[in-house]
């Protein structure tokens, strides 16, 4: 196995991404959830609430990030990162996960919480501004012209994540999809089923995202390669590949990947 890291995925055939996080690098959305979840809060408790909430984005993020919380009370709770998540805790890696805990703490409940989250995907989906990500259409279309594959799984629903990668000018690049995937409890079984699908070895395929559960433990119990993009808790990951700091490195590491294994293989 060569050692350069940035070879190993550029000789890799299957590129499976995440999308919220990883193939776009936008974060005002997070205050149009922070208001749609406002909404299921009594008028005399919404100010406090849109208070809490702007605090944990703009100042408290340290105390939330990288950490769970009970589903019950958002109070924080001390567990192992354990292969098997347990769905009594929700681990937080990125501000929708930070304004689901102050949500919990407000009294929001689950179904209030989805119809926020729906509500503010549809508007992502709708006047919401995105701008593609440089170089990364690019990428997945080197990678494909090299005979590889490009596939998406995320958690989110079909018809917002479709408009969403229209408006990135990726959804013509991307092979198959995975809507509402239920990671990180069936990352592996798509995962799997992926493999099998272009006949491809785990040590030969790449999982790419922001959520450590989600894509990169999964991909590594699998032997999988992995890039992952770490915007927000800022914690060294050896298990990982390559680790970033943001998604708009992506496209470059990328065709960097690419380049490095067709100079190794010359």
């Amino acid at each position: 196995m060569h050692q350069d890291p940035y070879v190993r995925i550029g000789r890799a055939k299957l590129f499976i991404f995440d999308l919220d996080g990883t193939v776009y690098a936008e974060t005002e959305h997070f205050e149009a959830y922070a208001r749609e979840l406002a909404s299921f809060v009594p008028e005399a408790r919404r100010e406090a609430f849109l208070e809490d909430a702007h605090r944990a984005l703009l100042h408290d993020g340290p105390s939330f990030y990288g950490h769970a919380f009970s589903r019950d009370t958002g109070e924080r709770v001390d567990v192992a990162e354990e292969d098997r998540p347990d769905r009594a805790y929700l681990h937080v890696d990125d501000p929708w996960g930070l304004l689901q805990v102050v949500a919990i703490r407000h009294g929001i409940g689950p179904r209030e919480r989805d119809e926020a989250f729906l509500r503010t995907r549809d508007y992502m989906a709708g006047p919401f501004p995105m701008q593609p990500l440089g170089g990364l259409r690019e990428a997945m279309e080197a990678i494909r012209a090299r005979g590889g594959h490009v596939v998406l799984a995320t958690n989110s629903p079909e018809p917002d994540s479709r408009a969403i990668l229209r408006k990135l000018n990726l959804e013509d690049v991307i092979e198959d999809f995975v809507f509402r995937a239920v990671k990180p409890y069936r990352t592996e079984e798509h995962f799997r089923r992926w493999l099998a699908k272009y006949g491809v070895a785990p040590e030969r395929a790449v999982s790419i995202g922001d959520h450590y559960r989600n894509e990169m433990r999964p991909a590594i119990r699998l032997g999988m390669l992995t890039i992952y993009i770490d915007r927000y808790i800022g914690r060294e990951r050896p298990d990982v590949t390559l680790r970033l700091t943001h998604p708009g490195e992506l496209g470059d590491v990328l065709m960097t990947c690419l380049r490095r294994a067709e100079e190794a293989e010359a």
